[in-house]
């Protein structure tokens, strides 16, 4: 079942669920610097993922659509907030270069299965659309 089936809502409607990651992400931008002097590179490492898997738990259990739309928001924030601590960490490693490479091709490939295994789950496997974030919860 499609998101737009399950909720009875437009293909544009649900197409939101798309912009709230930005927004999460552009929030981190703003409050990454805070975050870090307050947590430290250790503290964002615990709070990046933490946001993941909250996000993953709470998409898991198929909320209403308004609930949904927020929570991708907390993943976008993860994302930021992972994305400018891990970028700067690595950038000042011995062959900063060939690891950012490494950093963003393990992220580009996460982004390149995921949607393809979600759309088979639920294409091909008939199976509802949140059970592709059980696995995401067990991945995170």
């Amino acid at each position: 079942m499609e998101l737009e089936q399950y909720y009875g809502l437009s293909y544009t409607v649900v197409s939101l669920i798309f912009l709230t990651p930005f927004l999460g992400y552009s929030l981190a931008a703003v409050t990454n610097a805070r975050v870090h002097v307050a947590l430290g590179r250790r503290g964002v490492a615990v709070m990046a993922p933490l946001c993941h898997i909250l996000t993953y738990a709470v998409l898991a259990v198929h909320p209403p659509y308004p609930v949904l739309v927020v929570a991708n928001a907390v993943s976008g924030f993860g994302n930021g907030l992972l994305d400018a601590c891990f970028c700067a960490w690595v950038g000042g490693m011995d062959k900063a270069n060939a690891t950012q490479g490494v950093l963003h091709s393990c992220y580009s490939l996460g982004a390149l299965f995921a949607p393809l295994i979600a759309t088979n789950m639920v294409v091909k496997g008939g199976l509802p659309w949140w059970n592709f974030y059980y696995v995401m919860v067990r991945a995170a």
